[in-house]
């Protein structure tokens, strides 16, 4: 049941942890798909991490 739970979560943003209204989809720096919100969008760009 925790895999589903973990699976259907509602993501939040990788910068600030707040959850994301409209989330733009970046590459980390280990490459994996994270949301990022619109106001740390800046920061998540000056950290280069590449956009889908």
């Amino acid at each position: 049941m925790g895999f589903l739970r973990k699976l259907f979560q509602p993501k939040k943003c990788v910068v600030c942890g707040k959850k994301p209204t409209n989330p733009t989809y970046y590459y980390n720096d280990n490459d994996e798909k994270v949301p990022v919100c619109d106001k740390c969008v800046t920061y998540a760009e000056r950290r280069a991490y590449r956009k889908i």
